[in-house]
């Protein structure tokens, strides 16, 4: 397990980078006028960005990352009818769970152990 942890890491990674593109691609080939679908692109930027410092060993992005899946539930659980959670509430909403517990089952295999140093 230990030699396909990085692997996995970095497929994650290229799936997430290629999601961001594909989501900023579609949002400038048909705007019209700003609308808080908008924000959709910048949320999947985050989730980006965290598990860029994931995949380059920092633990504070894997934190980063469960805030940012914990937030994207709480949003998704208490303003899911309005515009609101439907545009933030469903980012990465299954995948992100996925995503989440994956990097807890290869956190050791990835980060390795602490140094009391």
């Amino acid at each position: 397990m230990k030699q396909f942890s990085p692997f996995i890491i970095l497929g994650i990674l290229i799936f997430h980078i290629a999601a961001t593109i594909w989501a900023f691609y579609t949002m400038f080939s048909d705007y019209t006028v700003w609308t808080l679908n908008h924000a959709y692109p910048f949320g999947l930027l985050l989730f980006s960005l965290a598990w860029t410092g994931i995949y380059f060993k920092k633990r504070w992005c894997a934190f980063a990352y469960f805030m940012l899946m914990f937030l994207e539930i709480a949003i998704k659980l208490f303003f899911g009818h309005n515009a609101f959670g439907e545009a933030l509430g469903s980012i990465l909403f299954p995948l992100d769970l996925v995503f989440s517990f994956s990097i807890l089952i290869l956190y050791k295999l990835h980060f390795g152990d602490r140094s009391t140093q």
